[in-house]
C-alpha cells in the first residue's frame, strides 16, 4: 500500500487512489494541495472541538454527538446527490466497518481527553503502518523491505512517547497512550475494508453510512451513560460534523486529482495544526519527547511512500 489515509475519517479515493483520468496537469498541482492541507486542518480541528466537551461528557457520548453531528451534514448531501445504496451482499462489510469506525473514534476521543493534542495526533499516524501491514495479511500485498523498517520507527516514536510516562506510577496518560495506539490498530481494518468498498460505493453513501452505521450501534450506550446536554455546546458539536464533513470531502477531493504520493506527505501538517490549537486553546507546549516521537512516526510513514 503506497498511500497514506487521513488520520480520523477514512477516505474513499484515498483507499482506492487518484483516478488516472483527474490527475491535475502539471503546474495546477496547487489546487489539490491546498485541499490536502484545508482537510488536514479541518480534522484536527474537529479533534480540538471534541477535546473542548471533554471534560462535561465521556468518550462513548463524544463520539454519539461526533457522529449524530455528521450524519446531519451527510444525509443533506446523500438527500441531494441520491447516490444509490449498497447491493444486499456489502451489508454486511459496511456493519463491520462502522463497528471498527466506532471502536476507532471511541478510544482516540478517549485518548484526547488524556493527552496533549499534538501528541494524540502524533500517535494517531501510527495508522498506515498498521494498514499496510493489515493489507499484507488480508489482501496480499507483497511487503518490502520499507514496510518492517517502518514498523520499526513506528513502534520506536511509541516507545519513546510511552518512556517517561512508564516511569511514573498511576500515570492516566499511559491509558492514552494506549488508547490511541488501539484507536490505530481498529482505523487500519477501516481502511482495508474502504479499499474493497471504494471500487463499489459512491463517496457519498459510504459517507452517510460511516456515520448512520456507528449512532444506531451507540445509541443504546450512549443513553445509559448520558450526561445532561449542556445548551451552548450545541454549536460546538454542529462544527465537529462539519469539519469531519468538510475534512473528508477536501481530502478525497484532492486524492482523485493529484498522485497519493504528492498528497499524502501534506497531511501531516497536521501536527502544526495540532500543536498551535493545543497551545491555544488549551495552554499546551509540545515537550521534546513529544516531538522526537513524532519525528519517528513520520519518518516510518513517509517510508511507505517508497513502495
Amino acid at each position: 500500500m503506497s498511500l497514506l489515509p487521513t488520520r480520523g475519517e477514512p477516505s474513499a479515493a484515498a483507499a482506492s487512489g487518484p483516478s488516472s483520468g483527474t490527475r491535475a496537469a502539471p503546474g495546477s498541482a496547487w489546487l489539490p494541495l491546498l485541499a490536502a492541507a484545508l482537510g488536514t486542518a479541518a480534522f484536527v480541528a474537529m479533534d480540538a472541538t471534541i477535546k473542548s466537551l471533554a471534560p462535561r461528557y465521556d468518550a462513548a457520548q463524544l463520539t454519539f454527538f461526533r457522529f449524530a453531528a455528521g450524519l446531519v451534514f451527510a444525509l443533506a448531501i446523500w438527500a441531494w446527490v441520491r447516490s444509490p445504496m449498497p447491493a444486499r451482499d456489502q451489508w454486511r462489510l459496511h456493519a463491520l466497518r462502522g463497528v471498527l469506525l466506532l471502536l476507532s473514534l471511541t478510544s482516540y476521543f478517549h485518548a484526547l481527553t488524556l493527552l496533549p493534542l499534538a501528541q494524540a495526533v502524533a500517535m494517531s499516524y501510527t495508522a498506515p503502518i498498521f494498514i499496510s501491514l493489515l493489507a499484507m495479511l488480508l489482501l496480499k500485498e507483497r511487503p518490502t523491505r520499507w514496510i518492517w523498517l517502518a514498523l520499526a520507527l513506528g513502534l520506536a516514536g511509541t516507545a519513546v512517547a510511552m518512556g517517561p510516562e512508564l516511569q511514573q506510577d498511576h500515570n492516566p496518560r499511559i491509558e492514552g497512550l494506549l488508547a490511541a495506539a488501539f484507536s490505530s490498530v481498529t482505523f487500519s481494518g477501516v481502511m482495508v475494508l474502504a479499499r474493497v468498498q471504494a471500487q463499489r460505493d459512491s463517496l457519498y453513501t459510504i459517507l452517510l453510512l460511516q456515520n448512520l452505521l456507528p449512532v444506531l450501534l451507540l445509541a443504546a450506550p450512549a443513553a445509559a451513560f448520558w450526561q445532561p446536554l449542556h445548551p451552548h455546546d450545541l454549536p460546538t458539536i454542529a462544527l465537529s460534523g462539519a469539519l469531519a464533513t468538510v475534512g473528508l470531502l477536501a481530502v478525497t477531493w484532492a486524492y482523485r486529482h493529484l498522485e497519493a504520493s504528492r498528497v499524502a506527505p501534506v497531511e501531516y501538517t497536521g501536527l502544526v495544526w495540532a500543536g498551535l490549537l493545543g497551545y491555544l486553546l488549551f495552554g499546551e507546549t509540545p515537550t521534546a519527547v513529544t516531538l522526537v516521537s513524532a519525528g519517528l512516526i513520520l519518518s516510518g510513514c513517509l517510508l511507505l511512500l517508497r513502495r
